[in-house]
């Protein structure tokens, strides 16, 4: 009786081109996913450390010549301290020039998110003032085209007419490696969405 569904099954997928089709596709699925398996080094990190971070490790190599989670990192760590000035005497130069280091479509996005025209008015006008502090600035994930995602985890302090009001901060930018240097492609802000 086993042998006899077992014929019947293999008969089916040998007549049924489509059926036939997908099983030669999970065949190489796991053949393939485990050769892949088997060429990974072995890591030296301990096993409690972050999956991301042992991947990003493993896989520095990128489509992206030269962009590294490392270089991901200190880029938005340097880009950081122009892009979340709200010091009066700074603050407009300083967004200027990170401004220079983002794409055109990340640029009206975070102006729109963090430097609106009411609050870069405020704090050129001495009304509002504001400090960013990062907790944590780690790259996250590296994208198949090569870009990496570094996240920034920090408090933003904002003080109108004496009263500071701490704000969390939890953003994750996209990096990517452009002719003329690196830029900043794009950014999620967990606290808005």
């Amino acid at each position: 009786m086993p042998q006899e569904i077992i014929r019947r099954i293999v008969q089916r997928i040998l007549t049924d081109k489509i059926l036939l089709g997908l099983v030669v596709v999970g065949i190489l699925a796991v053949f393939i996913g485990g050769m892949s398996l088997s060429e990974r080094k072995p890591s030296n990190e301990k096993i409690a450390a972050a999956p991301v971070e042992t991947e990003i490790k493993e896989n520095k190599v990128s489509a992206n010549a030269g962009l590294t989670p490392e270089l991901a990192t200190q880029f938005i760590k340097w880009w950081l301290t122009g892009a979340m000035d709200y010091n009066a005497q700074t603050a407009g130069p300083s967004h200027n020039q990170a401004s220079a280091w983002m794409t055109p479509e990340t640029i009206s996005l975070f102006q729109s998110t963090f430097w609106a025209p009411d609050i870069a008015n405020n704090v050129a006008s001495g009304r509002l003032s504001g400090t960013f502090q990062p907790n944590i600035v780690k790259a996250c994930a590296i994208n198949p085209d090569g870009s990496i995602v570094v996240s920034v985890d920090g408090t933003l302090a904002l003080q109108a007419d004496g009263q500071p009001v701490n704000q969390p901060f939890q953003t994750d930018f996209l990096v990517r490696q452009a002719k003329e240097g690196l830029r900043v492609a794009g950014f999620y802000n967990h606290l808005a969405n």
